[in-house]
């Protein structure tokens, strides 16, 4: 048997959460056994969409009902957000309680959290986003997204190094 892979997940980020990502996180698992999930965010509302289906020992909710906006800016969401499902989410992978974040909340916001949670590698100043882009020929790798408007030199090569070490990992 593989390892089991655990995903953090903030369940609260995202139009028509939490009931999008606990759908998602079901149809997720239908073909993803070796998953755990550790589902942030309000268990009071969670619990009444989680199906009764859905296995128990495949996921944990961990409580807590502050969230990131989706209006919130990137600064206020991470001044106040210790206690938000986005950052408890982030801060599981510091702790290395997960290995995988997922959100589909303010992108801003999950930059700046990520950034103050998560070490980056020293000479990398610059995160990016990176997407799977499925192919004829398979897959490639697709990032920044226009997520950054401002880039230097620098920050361009360290995407390709980036991207160049994502490819070489899958």
């Amino acid at each position: 048997m593989s390892k089991v892979i655990t995903i953090a997940v903030d369940a609260m980020g995202g139009d028509d959460s939490p009931k999008k990502i606990i759908d998602g996180i079901n149809l997720h698992y239908q073909n993803n056994k070796n998953i755990f999930y550790k589902i942030f965010g309000n268990s009071e509302i969670i619990n009444k969409i989680v199906p009764k289906t859905f296995p128990t020992n495949s996921f944990e909710i961990i409580h807590t009902k502050d969230e990131v906006k989706g209006t919130d800016s990137a600064l206020s969401a991470a001044k106040r957000g210790k206690h938000t499902s986005m950052w408890l989410a982030i801060e599981s992978v510091k702790k290395k309680e997960s290995d995988i974040v997922v959100s589909a909340g303010n992108t801003g916001a999950l930059f700046v959290i990520a950034k103050l949670n998560l070490k980056m590698i020293e000479t990398i100043d610059k995160p990016a986003l990176s997407g799977l882009w499925p192919n004829k020929t398979g897959t490639s790798i697709v990032l920044d997204l226009g997520a950054s408007i401002d880039c230097s030199e620098k920050n361009l090569i360290d995407f390709s190094l980036m991207g160049s070490a994502l490819f070489k990992a899958l």
